[in-house]
């Protein structure tokens, strides 16, 4: 029994790809931008197809965009716009080194079936947390917190499948040069990324501070989130790969 269990083990250890923290923090920034984009349009149509006073479905939309979760984060925009961002990447590294491994099928099957457990985790204890209630009860919007709730999920986990699994290390001939210049992409990688990313969010918070409404503040501190990760990323990679030489 702990024989097959070692084997189960070595298994696992041995088909976890060399540089999952760099692919995972890649994927789970491009995951969590997919995300929010589905997101920042459903805001959208909520608050153009909602009513107080219409009929049912028109009073569900409306209550979408007037709920107590809704209120609590706008008076904290950059703070949401941070925790989105850092448990977007934080459920990328546990994919990438836990659950991708032991995962059959495609990479959009992996990363869907995976976004069933942070869904599950988002309905029955962050929407209580956010007053939002146990399954979205006290936003009064029927089903619609639910479901719409597992599509961004669903969005998130298929694109974070979808993106782990491209062979990024395809053009790799396995040298111990190679592994070590993988490896210290992965670490200026996952560096990048956190640093651009509180720079971008500083950035854009700077830059959002100078227009009127808090709408336009967020997304702007949002999208300098994003590129600031985005660059960070790319500068953190090319810093930290090349400082190793092929044997001749």
């Amino acid at each position: 029994m702990v024989g097959q269990a070692n084997l189960r083990w070595r298994t696992r250890e041995e088909t976890r790809r060399q540089d999952w923290l760099r692919d995972g923090v890649l994927s789970g920034f491009a995951a969590t931008f997919a995300m929010t984009v589905v997101l920042a349009g459903a805001y959208g149509l909520a608050r153009a197809a909602g009513d107080e006073d219409g009929s049912r479905l028109e009073r569900w939309f409306w209550a979408l965009t007037h709920n107590p979760v809704t209120r609590s984060t706008e008076d904290a925009v950059i703070f949401a716009i941070a925790l989105n961002l850092l448990m977007g990447l934080a459920l990328a590294l546990v994919y990438g080194r836990f659950v991708e491994p032991i995962l059959g099928g495609r990479g959009w099957r992996k990363g869907v079936l995976f976004s069933l457990i942070p869904w599950l985790l988002s309905v029955v204890a962050f929407l209580p947390v956010m007053g939002g209630g146990f399954l979205g009860q006290e936003i009064d919007a029927g089903p619609l917190p639910i479901l719409g709730n597992l599509i961004l999920h669903l969005v998130y986990g298929a694109v974070l499948g979808s993106v782990y699994g491209i062979a990024l290390e395809a053009g790799l001939d396995d040298t111990d040069a190679e592994r070590a210049n993988a490896a210290g992409a992965e670490r200026g990688g996952a560096v990048g990324v956190a640093v651009g990313a509180l720079v971008g969010i500083a950035a854009g918070w700077a830059v959002g501070t100078s227009l009127d409404g808090g709408d336009s503040r967020g997304v702007i501190t949002l999208a300098g989130a994003l590129a600031g990760a985005a660059i960070g990323a790319l500068i953190g990679s090319f810093f930290g790969m090349g400082r190793f030489e092929r044997p001749s």
